[in-house]
Parts: structure tokens; sequence; C-alpha cells
């Protein structure tokens, strides 16, 4: 799937659209060693199971 037309406005200001596919990713398959223990209650309290619902929490 193509990004949509406003993702090149934040690709120009230096961000990364993701795609719905790496968002996701299971967190079993990304780097998560820079989770601090508080975050992986959280993750573990709201179910969280993938690399969207880390980058995209709601629990601060």
């Amino acid at each position: 799937m193509a990004a949509p037309l406003w993702a090149q406005a934040f690709a120009d200001a230096g961000f990364t659209v993701m795609g719905g596919e790496l968002l996701a990713t299971p967190l079993a398959e990304t780097d998560t060693s820079t989770l601090t223990r508080a975050e992986w209650r959280n993750v573990r309290s709201y179910g969280v199971t993938t690399l969207g619902g880390i980058l995209f929490n709601a629990w601060d």
C-alpha cells in the first residue's frame, strides 16, 4: 500500500510515517531493551502486544 499524500509533509520535516504492517509488528520481534520496568508494567497491564501499541500508548 502506498503512503498517503500527507505523509510527504512529515517526511520533509524529517519524520518517518510507519505503515500498518510495521506498527503491527509483535513486541517479540522488536528491540524493547530501552523500556523501563514501569513501562513494562504498563505493557503487561494494558495488554500491549505490538510496536504500534508501545508507540501510541495512553498510559501516561
